[in-house]
């Protein structure tokens, strides 16, 4: 859309076009030229196109044409022979096309500008830019958002490759060329997210995406979208701490739970630890001196004081503040040094654990203490399930096999617990809702995600004869983005 000129911008341009319409008035009173002069009163048209509106686009366009009509009847000659009267029409003539032909341009540049000053608030409010060049190296086209997400000011600047990596972060200058360039060299479009790092220092994340184009006279070029999406990056960057922070206390709470679990654990062998001591001063007793005994019973000593710091090794590892670490995870280990940590929990709730382990299963990326909160939760809600079963037995099966996809594995928990309805099937996994008269709800809802974030799903469905089965799936290596 046009500026709109003040009222003190348009006093010299109006007088300017009084001074042109008023010389070539006198030109055509004076001279006997008629459509050569008055075809001139155009020149006051298009002046006047800069200047104002359609409106007063017009009202110039009929103010030459009286101009010409009162010259006519002022001029030498007979105004009112034949061809005199014919000059006289078609200069006439040729200013009114003149004049709908400038205002009809006006409208649709003011249309025009207008759809683009839309375009401009649409792109900023959505914090999206549009750009487009046809050669890798040269100049782009830039709309105002992209101008405005780079930081950079319209004309200061030429807007060009140079000037796109200028803004890039030093460890994404590489990638971004070389993924431009091969656009360019095999004729594809793109999609890539980098980070930018301004002037003041400040780390931003854009996203742009691109196809190639062919309305450049038959030649290629490249239009995309360049997108701002630091907000959102952040925000996921802070729903990962919260779910972690909340993932930590879920832990503890089930720590808490589990406490008389575990010291019974740790007691075990600490006991063990204690009486075997006494047996080898017993044995190291020169009256009752026998090394070899001393020897078996010190190995014992070992043995259990490493069984004891695996348990708190174990309990640490669920409950230290880290962010997601991702090693091989060997799911069978994890399975089992679960398993281990529940087995006093599982055993005073009278529950059989049976294991169906598949062999020879691939290593998977992932955080193991997270996974090991997954099967954690799995276990303990599978022997909850069943705390009020009693005519017959609490047979929990815990196991893995290989998924459908090729290098995929699966974790499934099996229960002979209450089991699980079609409207609690779909219920389970959402915030809050719980069947425990105790519970939080958010149990099975943080398994999900941290199964999710490592690229798996998570399901539940009803197990037969009885009870819930609990399944997990996690991808190959390979398609793993941690």
């Amino acid at each position: 859309m046009n500026q709109p000129v003040s009222r003190h911008d348009r006093v010299l341009p109006t007088i300017g076009i009084v001074a042109l319409a008023a010389g070539i008035f006198a030109i055509d009173v004076i001279t006997p030229l008629e459509v050569s002069v008055s075809i001139l009163y155009v020149f006051v048209v298009l002046v006047a196109s800069s200047i104002y509106g359609w409106t007063g686009i017009l009202a110039v366009g009929l103010a030459c044409e009286a101009l010409a009509l009162i010259a006519h009847s002022l001029s030498p000659g007979d105004p009112w022979s034949h061809w005199s009267l014919i000059d006289r029409v078609i200069g006439v003539v040729g200013i009114a096309m003149s004049t709908l032909l400038v205002m009809r341009n006006q409208s649709a540049m003011d249309a025009l500008q207008r759809s683009e000053a839309f375009l401009a608030e649409a792109q900023q409010l959505g914090r999206t830019g549009s750009v487009g060049w046809r050669d890798p190296r040269g100049e782009q086209y830039w709309s105002r958002e992209t101008w405005r997400i780079y930081r950079y000011e319209p004309g200061q600047t030429a807007p060009t490759l140079a000037a796109m990596l200028a803004r890039t972060h030093p460890d994404d200058r590489r990638l971004l060329e070389q993924t431009i360039e091969k656009a360019f060299r095999e004729q594809t479009g793109f999609a890539l997210e980098h980070r930018l790092s301004m002037p003041d220092g400040e780390t931003r994340y854009v996203r742009i995406v691109t196809r190639i184009a062919r309305e450049w006279a038959g030649e290629a070029g490249i239009v995309g979208a360049v997108m701002d999406i630091t907000a959102a990056r952040r925000a996921a960057d802070e729903l990962q701490r919260a779910q972690s922070d909340l993932a930590r206390v879920t832990r503890a709470t089930t720590m808490g739970q589990l406490a008389a679990s575990i010291a019974h654990e740790i007691n075990q062998p600490l006991t063990g630890v204690v009486t075997n001591g006494h047996t080898v001063l017993h044995w190291l007793n020169e009256r009752t001196l026998n090394l070899d005994k001393a020897r078996t019973t010190a190995e014992r000593v070992l043995r259990d004081g490493e069984r004891a710091s695996g348990v708190i090794r174990r309990i640490q590892g669920l409950l230290m503040k880290t962010p997601p670490q991702a090693t091989d995870v060997d799911l069978n280990e994890l399975i089992g040094g679960v398993l281990d940590l529940l087995q006093t929990e599982l055993r005073l709730r009278d529950v059989a654990v049976q294991t169906q382990l598949a062999p020879a299963l691939p290593a998977f990326l992932g955080d193991s203490v997270q996974l090991q909160q997954v099967v954690l939760n799995l276990v303990i809600n599978g022997a909850d399930a069943m705390s009020e079963v009693t005519s017959r037995p609490k047979v929990l099966v815990v196991g893995s096999r290989e998924g459908a996809a090729d290098g995929e594995g699966v974790v499934f928990v099996r229960d002979s617990g209450i089991g699980l309805d079609r409207e609690t099937v779909d219920k389970i996994f959402s915030p809050f809702f719980t069947t425990k008269a105790k519970g939080m709800g958010m149990g099975l809802t943080i398994c999900r995600s941290i199964i999710e974030a490592h690229g798996g799903r998570l399901w539940a469905s009803p197990a037969e004869p009885h009870g819930a089965l609990f399944q997990f799936i996690l991808p190959n290596k390979a398609h793993v983005d941690l």
